[in-house]
């Protein structure tokens, strides 16, 4: 003998996956949005160490006569153009920061051409905040945002 169902049942539970998917769904947004940022502000240090990084190799390299060529103890033009490198890389992630602070130092004071460096030091500092999920991790990181900063130390190796 067959069974028999009953269409009424069945019409019944139309549009219950709609129901469920609209309850479960801005909760798994807010469980995707501090991975997601997490993942932004990595990816945003390592463009600022590596551009870190490049700006004092740079600046490593540079000979003794641009070291020391500056007029009335204002900042080397190889300082200048070390700091427009580091600035140049970070233009790949610009739109999502709030500020951008490059700094070069010589010997842990900034590079005025007075004297040879042993060591040189670029650092850049960036803020990064969350536009897109902002009202879920400001509580975490601030509502200015979370500042980074990347370091780099090198030896001048200049000639």
């Amino acid at each position: 003998m067959k069974a028999r169902f009953n269409r009424g049942a069945r019409r019944a539970q139309t549009g219950s996956v709609a129901v469920e998917a609209a309850i479960i769904l801005p909760v798994l947004i807010l469980f995707l949005a501090v991975p997601l940022f997490m993942a932004r502000i990595f990816w945003y240090y390592s463009v600022a160490e590596k551009a870190a990084h490049d700006g004092a190799r740079f600046m490593s390299q540079a000979t003794r006569m641009e070291i020391q060529d500056s007029t009335g103890g204002a900042e080397p033009a190889v300082a200048a153009l070390a700091k427009a490198i580091v600035n140049a890389e970070l233009d790949e992630i610009r739109p999502g920061l709030v500020g951008v602070t490059p700094s070069v130092l010589c010997d842990g004071l900034i590079c005025g051409g007075l004297s040879i460096p042993s060591t040189v030091r670029v650092a850049v500092q960036i803020r990064v905040r969350d536009d897109i999920f902002g009202f879920v991790t400001a509580p975490l990181f601030g509502e200015d945002g979370l500042l980074l900063t990347a370091d780099v130390t090198v030896r001048y190796a200049g000639n």
